[in-house]
């Protein structure tokens, strides 16, 4: 009898090859040698050390450099640092709520406001709050970093399970030592939303519907994004029916259904929430567009257009070329059998992710920041196995987050 993962696991022989040789690479040695939740343990606290201390020394030029809308209020210490840009939304969301009116601007257009931010992380923090005493300003970067060593914990799982545990260790130094793995310890949402998704995505992986369910319900309202999962599971079933329906019995197609009718729902309940809420039939998505008026001015709202419409506006036809050249090639990265030994689940989730960044946003300072989601795909054997490949994606680490720390969070919001 096949077990349960046999039909989506293909060989492994650059994972293999990889643990083969261990003299030649420390990492491996490190996965062989440690357990993983102590290997995980290290590099998460040695990450965060980096980037605090980063953190730290862009800190006194915060006054110079820092814009006047980045923190509200004159308390300009360190941890109000640390909740600056969208941290100090999630903060006004944890005391006040949302606004039941959208402010508007002379001409009646929505202005930026809370109902952008969804609300697991802040009510997260108050419920904190409300039970310890502890400030927003020192609440959300603990919960954030929390929920960062747990995003690591399961990606590491979830690569693990599929391309083994060397490939797993380096998806998840890349995780913690990223360019953006600032965010992992900051007052914005990312990490909660990124375990999450982990979680999600492991739990289908091992077929575990209920946990799947719950998690994917609690990240539909923590960060935009989670529809990519009740997707990524049609996908799955669908291969799965198609390949061999004799191991799909009707009652776990049923829960199947079952599961991606609830995470779908619950993908699209903040719209309507934000509707019933204010009053307005737009109210989300006005809201949303109006971080794009600096951009690409005001415009209807087309899913799958936003990248065109930024690439024409700001390059012209070649830019529009560059998006579409970008789409491909992504397309036959993913296809690449080194991207498939990640596993089923994980590279059909990567494609519906994309598929969602790219029809509902546009290109802009954020947008690394939304791709955090695609991690496991650092974990590829291939790539891990090629000695090059890896200190590229080092130095970029190691050299792009102070620079990105210096360029985004002290002048503008990532």
């Amino acid at each position: 009898m096949r077990g349960p993962d046999e039909l989506e696991r293909p060989a492994r022989p650059a994972a293999v090859s990889v643990v083969a040789r261990p003299s030649r690479n420390r990492l491996a040695d490190l996965a062989v040698s440690t357990p993983g939740w102590a290997a995980i343990l290290v590099l998460f606290a040695a990450s965060r050390m980096l980037s605090t201390t980063w953190l730290a020394l862009v800190y006194p030029l915060i006054v110079r450099a820092q814009p006047a809308n980045a923190i509200r209020g004159n308390d300009h210490g360190f941890l109000t640092f640390l909740t600056s840009w969208d941290g100090q939304y999630y903060e006004d969301i944890s005391l006040h709520g949302y606004p039941s009116v959208l402010p508007t601007d002379a001409l009646g257009h929505v202005m930026q406001n809370n109902w952008a931010f969804l609300p697991a992380f802040p009510f997260t923090i108050r419920m904190l709050t409300a039970s310890t005493g502890l400030p927003f300003r020192i609440g959300a970067p603990l919960i954030a970093t929390i929920a960062g060593l747990v995003a690591a914990y399961l990606l590491h799982a979830l690569v693990r399970e599929r391309a083994g545990g060397t490939a797993a260790l380096w998806a998840v130094f890349f995780f913690c030592l990223g360019p953006l793995s600032f965010l992992l310890e900051v007052g914005y949402a990312e990490s909660m939303f990124l375990a999450l998704v982990f979680g999600a995505l492991l739990a289908m992986q091992r077929r575990r519907y209920l946990p799947l369910t719950l998690l994917s319900v609690v990240a539909a309202f923590t960060r935009p994004g989670e529809l990519a999962i009740p997707l990524t599971l049609g996908v799955v079933a669908l291969v799965r029916y198609v390949r061999d329906r004799g191991s799909f019995p009707v009652r776990e197609r049923l829960t199947v259904i079952g599961t991606g009718l609830v995470t779908a729902a619950a993908g699209v309940a903040w719209p309507v929430i934000a509707s019933h809420a204010t009053g307005r039939p737009n109210a989300y998505l006005d809201t949303e567009m109006s971080w794009w008026v600096n951009f690409i001015g005001r415009v209807h709202f087309v899913p799958l257009s936003p990248w065109f419409l930024t690439a024409a506006r700001w390059v012209g036809v070649g830019g529009v070329l560059l998006v579409i050249a970008m789409a491909v090639a992504y397309g036959v990265w993913l296809s690449r059998r080194s991207t498939r030994e990640l596993g089923l689940v994980t590279v059909v989730f990567a494609a519906a992710y994309a598929l969602y960044v790219f029809a509902v946003s546009i290109p802009m300072a954020s947008t690394p920041r939304l791709l955090m989601p695609l991690a496991p795909l650092t974990g590829s054997p291939e790539l891990v196995a090629r000695p090059w490949a890896r200190w590229i994606m080092v130095s970029g680490a190691l050299v792009g987050q102070p620079v990105l720390i210096a360029v985004l969070w002290l002048m503008g919001p990532p």
